[in-house]
């Protein structure tokens, strides 16, 4: 299916689920939403040879850039549909950036260095986000997300998500999308919280903002502000 042809994903059903990204994360996506029975699934990347290398499973391709696919068609998609981040960037803070263009500008900030003593293990991520985890090892694929750690044998005393949508910073506001698990090891949250996030931070457009995904162990933080 072309990217290019915006009338083709019209009448999406409602449990349609959207991969963006046909690499390892979306091809391992795709494999796992097959086992599960789903029909009504997509995935879009701008890279033909990776969306070819999934043709031994039933899905629709689309030939898109990922996060322009997403500010393009948001008003074509469903409330109800799933959208599973599978590109090496803030999805949600990605798309929020394009769907606003032309009528609000966003500047990405740093996140700001205090919000590290509140919040367990952090790495840098790209253009100044912060990832952060409760896990200083890799994970397995097929985490069932347990309140337990199936690795170290802890407890979450509070899962990530939660942690993050409590965090206190003078200047900011923080709002967090939270992963929700498809299957062992792969989340996506619904078109819905998007929408949710975009209304949310215009209504206070003159305050820092701190925009996040999170699963009950992993996350992202952005830091903007609206010009």
């Amino acid at each position: 299916m072309s990217g290019k042809n915006k009338s083709a994903i019209k009448n999406i059903p409602n449990d349609a689920v959207f991969i963006i990204g046909a690499g390892h994360f979306g091809n391992r996506a795709a494999h796992l939403l097959h086992q599960q029975g789903r029909k009504d699934v997509y995935i879009v990347d701008l890279d033909e040879k990776a969306l070819l290398k999934l043709d031994n499973i039933p899905f629709k391709s689309i030939l898109y850039n990922g996060v322009q696919f997403l500010a393009d068609n948001f008003q074509d998609l469903n409330p109800s549909n799933i959208i599973v981040p599978a590109l090496p960037v803030h999805l949600a803070y990605e798309w929020l950036k394009l769907y606003w263009h032309g009528m609000y500008d966003l500047e990405q900030i740093n996140v700001p260095e205090p919000i590290r003593t509140q919040v367990p293990l952090t790495w840098d991520g790209s253009e100044g986000s912060l990832l952060i985890s409760y896990a200083d090892f890799m994970c397995p694929d097929n985490c069932p997300e347990p309140d337990i750690c199936t690795v170290s044998g802890e407890r979450r005393s509070e899962p990530l998500y939660a942690l993050l949508s409590n965090l206190e910073l003078s200047g900011f506001k923080v709002h967090i999308i939270r992963s929700q698990q498809l299957a062992p090891g792969l989340g996506g949250y619904q078109v819905a919280e998007l929408e949710k996030a975009a209304r949310k931070v215009l209504q206070d457009k003159n305050i820092t903002w701190l925009l996040g995904t999170a699963c009950k162990c992993h996350g992202i933080l952005s830091g903007f502000k609206i010009l």
